[in-house]
């Protein structure tokens, strides 16, 4: 039987991985990096629990994967708008799961590596795959539409999730801070002004250090990016395109591993029943892509006064049923969407690694390509 190859080890490599395996298919995983989630800094992200009905975790065993990964229900927030109003949200059943990257025990990439070699997936370390050399490539974004930068750190303060919702402090994104079991995280994304970033992002930790202070003890600093573009096929001659690397986001908050892990799971699904992974993929997750792109444009076109009402809003119902009700499909999120690629404009050229039917520009008001700061270029995009 021939060794299905696949490049990159992020959820969707392993994802795809631990299905073949499942399946009794051979497996090659191909990781350019010395460890499974070298990129992170073991900070907190969310596996977001809202965009469907079916509780996330239940969805990930019914595609044979377990979470044996460190996981926190996530139930209550802070969320505050540019004037300071702080609201605090709940929700009867978790919106999301709190789970750590990096390379330290119980982190998502552990866990999934720890599963995928367990079923016999060999993992080669240090070994970079040429796309057209693999089944199924999962090596993550191309180029940075949009940046995040984060720190985690130890810290002697309670647990606290807060959520600023602020134009002027991040432009198209928002400023977040997680502490949980005196582990945190705090940072800032943005969808604009990506030269601002170190200055915007000093102006996050003053602004969560006037809510409460708190201390920062053995501060690991670290950047992430997310690609932002749609596609009419993430099959590319005898090449399946996973994760981020096949376009697969969620465009309004930006919370990916989601669809990271149900794409993989789908590519190996399409190698194992011999169906075409764009009628999988289609079936289960474009309606759903289009659908929070018309809701990014509709958060875009909010405003300081509209921003300032979803965030009372947020705190009048179920913050888990709130959240929904932006995520799900809808025809009016879905009408929106050919709406928001002629606002947002077209890219005449990118480094995606397919081809797109629409990527949002990554221009400045000269028309020319924001500079990123040189510690994100040499950190992650040079490499």
């Amino acid at each position: 039987m021939k060794t299905v190859t696949i490049a990159g080890a992020g959820p969707a490599g392993l994802a795809a991985a631990i299905h073949l395996r499942r399946s009794g298919v051979p497996v090659a995983v191909f990781e350019r990096r010395d460890a499974v989630g070298a990129r992170f800094i073991g900070e907190w992200q969310v596996l977001e629990s809202y965009s469907r009905r079916e509780d996330v975790l239940e969805e990930l065993r019914s595609m044979g994967i377990e979470p044996t990964f460190e996981h926190i229900p996530a139930t209550w927030a802070h969320v505050v708008d540019d004037r300071g109003r702080k609201l605090q949200v709940r929700s009867k059943v978790p919106y999301g799961y709190f789970l750590r990257r990096g390379v330290e025990p119980g982190t998502l990439d552990r866990s999934l590596e720890a599963q995928a070699t367990a079923l016999g997936a060999e993992i080669h370390y240090c070994r970079k795959l040429a796309p057209e050399e693999a089944d199924i490539v999962a090596t993550g974004p191309g180029p940075a539409d949009g940046i995040a930068k984060e720190i985690a750190f130890r810290t002697t303060a309670p647990d606290r999730i807060e959520v600023i919702f602020d134009p002027d402090l991040a432009p198209g994104g928002y400023a977040y801070f997680f502490v949980l079991g005196g582990w945190a995280t705090l940072g800032l994304a943005l969808l604009d002004g990506y030269g601002k970033l170190e200055a915007q992002f000093d102006k996050a930790v003053a602004r969560f250090q006037q809510i409460e202070p708190f201390a920062i003890e053995s501060p690991r600093p670290g950047y992430s990016y997310m690609n932002f573009f749609l596609h009419g096929s993430s099959e590319r001659g005898n090449r399946l395109f996973a994760g981020e690397a096949g376009g697969f986001q969620d465009y309004l908050f930006g919370l990916g591993i989601r669809y990271a892990l149900v794409s993989g799971h789908l590519a190996a699904r399409s190698l194992v029943e011999r169906v075409p992974f764009n009628e999988l993929w289609r079936k289960r997750l474009l309606r759903g892509m289009r659908s929070s792109l018309g809701a990014r444009l509709l958060y875009e076109s909010l405003g300081r006064h509209g921003l300032r009402r979803f965030v009372s809003q947020s705190g009048r119902r179920d913050f888990r049923e709130f959240l929904h009700s932006w995520a799900r499909p809808s025809w009016w999120r879905l009408a929106l969407r050919p709406i928001a690629e002629k606002v947002f404009g077209k890219a005449e050229s990118c480094g995606h690694k397919i081809p797109c039917t629409w990527c949002r520009p990554r221009e400045g008001r000269a028309g020319k390509p924001e500079p990123l700061p040189a510690d994100f270029v040499s950190r992650y995009l040079e490499e």
